[in-house]
């Protein structure tokens, strides 16, 4: 009778634990990012002296990417010395990714594992059927000393997809339209897991959207489902395929949500809200100054050669901005090879190197007072991606192509 995040729990304390148990157990890998790594590491020398498992670690100089101030670049020298002194195992230096993408690709989350980190979005490698989720500083500490966490085992909300996509709709639109009918605070401390026959026809790409926004519903953790999509995922990544975690099938959930996918347009979040969502079809012609599509939500290959399909052998409205940010340099490598690269770039775009860019309003094309920015990130609260002033509208790739095209808000072709 157990879900999937009890089956992991149980499986890393030693016994068989239930939903709101409070358990110590061992973690299998963490992420430390630039925001908070100088007082994790503050944390850490208060009280230890040795990284018990330094192989297990990573450490993400993402966030402040390229540095954007003298304190972000002495904040990674401080990190890059901690690195080297105590042998961290993964270290993403500027311009070389985001965190979250490195984590999946570097093979540290494996199926059925605990992993956590230093950023809200850890739940983004849920996508490999994993549990994982954000932690403080002082806690991340305590794991880089121990190997180990205590958490309260989390419910879970049985999410099943069903039905197929309709043109245009991404699983952008999926999280989306998941997020408007939990709310903000419709799933705190609990996990999603996710099934459906719809999950055939996501990649893990097009899962890791879902994972990495579940944390906007107050979610602890998001999992998706071992089966043939990851599987082969893994295999063709030399990466351990263990089988993974199945839920039994008299688990016992706190909900139970299905949603047909075929009744879902392209949606967009309206600020200040994420879980103010609507169709793209009823905001009426909402001009835009900046658009972005990247970072740890929409950075991958198959995000930036869905906008490239659209964009090719044309330009960006005049007056609009366009900023690409590649979660990973393996991902700017093979949009180079494509030529998805040369596509966005003619197009107008200015395209960053591998990092958050302007996802969390620190650097790398910014808006000012009264602009108007349409993202394929994760939070549209005033402040987010630059002016208090501005406002953030959230959404798909495909959007963001057409949007940049248009000047306005669309998934539609201009006349």
């Amino acid at each position: 009778m157990a879900t999937i995040v009890e089956k992991i729990f149980s499986s890393h304390a030693g016994g068989e634990v239930k939903a709101g148990e409070l358990v110590m157990v061992k973690v299998d890998a963490s992420l430390v990012q630039d925001m908070n790594g100088p007082s994790t590491i503050k944390y850490f020398e208060s009280f230890a002296e040795t990284v018990i498992s330094p192989e297990k670690h990573l450490f993400s100089l993402d966030h402040f990417s390229p540095s954007s101030s003298i304190q972000a670049a002495n904040n990674h020298r401080k990190m890059r010395h901690f690195v080297k002194r105590h042998g961290i195992g993964h270290m993403v230096e500027e311009g070389s990714g985001i965190g979250h993408q490195r984590m999946v690709e570097t093979g540290l989350v494996k199926p059925g594992g605990i992993i956590v980190g230093t950023d809200s979005h850890c739940c983004h490698y849920g996508v490999l059927n994993a549990f994982s989720t954000g932690i403080g500083a002082s806690e991340e500490a305590v794991v880089l000393a121990s190997d180990k966490c205590w958490f309260k085992v989390p419910e879970t909300i049985r999410v099943e997809f069903t039905g197929a996509l309709n043109p245009m709709v991404t699983s952008k639109d999926l999280i989306l339209v998941l997020i408007q009918e939990l709310t903000q605070a419709g799933a705190i401390y609990q996990c999603l897991e996710f099934g459906g026959d719809t999950l055939k026809e996501l990649s893990v790409d097009d899962r890791a959207v879902i994972c990495n926004m579940a944390v906007e519903a107050g979610a602890k953790g998001a999992i998706m489902p071992y089966d043939e999509v990851l599987e082969q995922w893994l295999a063709d990544r030399g990466m351990e395929c263990n089988g993974g975690v199945a839920p039994d099938a008299d688990a016992c959930y706190a909900r139970q949500m299905v949603i047909d996918v075929s009744a879902i347009a392209p949606m967009v979040a309206i600020p200040p809200d994420i879980d103010q969502v609507v169709p793209v079809d009823s905001i009426g012609k909402q001009k835009v100054h900046e658009v972005v599509i990247g970072g740890c939500t929409n950075g991958r290959y198959t995000d930036f050669a869905q906008a490239a399909d659209i964009l090719r052998g044309r330009k960006i409205a005049p007056g609009v901005r366009l900023v690409i940010a590649p979660a990973s340099r393996e991902i700017a490598g093979k949009m180079l090879e494509t030529g998805v690269y040369r596509d966005l770039l003619m197009a107008g775009a200015t395209i960053l190197p591998p990092c958050c860019g302007p996802c969390t309003g620190i650097t790398g094309g910014l808006i000012g007072d009264n602009e108007v920015v349409f993202a394929t990130a994760n939070r549209n609260m005033p402040g987010r991606m630059g002016s208090q002033k501005g406002k953030v509208f959230i959404g798909s790739p495909v959007v963001a192509a057409y949007s940049a095209l248009a000047g306005i808000i669309t998934v539609k072709e201009q006349v």
